[in-house]
């Protein structure tokens, strides 16, 4: 999927209590090259079945410069083939953006793998989405219609392809469980670094172990779990750069994204990195906890590092009256703060000295 120099029109349903964020998506599109020149944002209390948002809404939509849809919740195979129907664009939605911005990133053998599957777990839903439109339109179930059979053969191709990819994914996830198993042979300590994309982490790793990793202020940059040593009163601690999260994070990569994310299950520590000087700080850390908790590490040990303070403030002397910025902002008041620029290098010190007291090997 190429969205360079397509100009895109985002359409958006909010519903009632419901938060989204459209600002967020048009990074997104940006990200990949593509150009917002429209946004349509329908008040609705649900989806409509037919097409997503409303047909009056969607007369609303400027056919005439944009060249693409982009829907802001994952659409069925019916709503998206409608929605092209009625306005003669392609559409897409942002779980195929979200999809697309990985595969561009992976550079690992194990990410490709990854994002390769989280594809076609998201082609096979379509597919059935398609065949029970077909068998509604009396093409389906009882019948040898072609339409039918040639969506059975793409299903089963795919299927056959996801049960590869797992094959392959699970030899990856093993070579990984051996290597968990010599750390904690060695009696080697791990932390995990977790938080939405692009707040630092990769930053804050470098900053730690002196680990070569790539950084970029992009969304997504960092797809491969990256590992440093960090010496702490003579142990060694292994320090681990995970894949960012965001809202509502599609269920396609969380299934996927197993090998990496297991990294995050196996810690000792999580430090949950976040960036204080966003003004969706709240909502953000919010999406942090939801992750964790389907991946059932939420109630590990953790720590909450606030990133880029040199955002807020011209001296770390100053860091401590930052304070107030988070105050009833973080999911849980239990966990410390340690306030940090990893990229001034401000706070690392007070980081470590949290890391020490928190790994079970230095609890006194």
């Amino acid at each position: 999927m190429e969205l360079e120099k397509e100009k895109v029109a985002i359409i958006a349903v909010k519903r009632p209590k419901e938060e989204i964020d459209v600002e967020e998506l048009k990074g997104l599109v940006e990200a990949l090259g593509g150009e917002v020149v429209q946004t349509v944002i329908q008040k609705r209390r649900a989806f409509s079945p037919s097409t997503y948002i409303g047909k009056g809404k969607t007369a609303e939509i400027d056919t005439e410069n944009a060249t693409l849809i982009v829907a802001y919740h994952p659409l069925s195979y019916s709503q998206k083939r409608n929605l092209e129907e009625l306005t003669g664009l392609p559409v897409i939605d942002r779980t195929e953006v979200i999809l697309e911005i990985f595969a561009r990133r992976a550079r690992t053998k194990e990410a490709k793998l990854q994002v390769e599957l989280a594809k076609a777990y998201y082609q096979l839903s379509h597919l059935r989405g398609k065949g029970k439109e077909l068998s509604r339109l009396g093409g389906g179930v009882g019948t040898r219609g072609p339409g039918e059979t040639k969506t059975e053969v793409e299903a089963r191709a795919i299927r056959r392809k996801i049960h590869k990819l797992k094959e392959e994914l699970e030899e990856v996830i093993k070579r990984q469980e051996l290597i968990r198993e010599s750390r904690k042979r060695k009696n080697f300590k791990t932390v995990a670094v977790v938080g939405y994309t692009n707040v630092g982490k990769s930053t804050l790793v470098k900053a730690l172990t002196r680990k070569d990793v790539f950084i970029k202020d992009i969304p997504f940059a960092t797809l491969d779990v990256k590992t440093g040593s960090l010496y702490l009163d003579g142990e060694t601690v292994l320090i681990s750069d995970t894949v960012g999260f965001i809202r509502n994070l599609p269920h396609e990569l969380v299934a996927s994204f197993r090998a990496t994310l297991g990294e995050v299950k196996e810690a000792d520590l999580l430090l949950i990195v976040f960036d204080i000087s966003s003004e969706k700080l709240e909502e953000e850390l919010r999406s942090v906890e939801q992750v964790l908790k389907k991946l059932k590490s939420w109630d590990k040990p953790k720590i909450f590092v606030a990133n880029k303070i040199d955002k807020v403030t011209d001296s770390y002397e100053k860091a401590e009256k930052l304070y107030e910025l988070v105050a009833g902002k973080l999911p849980e008041t239990e966990s410390s703060v340690v306030f940090i620029s990893a990229k001034k290098g401000w706070g690392l010190d007070k980081l470590k000295e949290e890391i020490r007291k928190k790994l079970p090997s230095y609890v006194q």
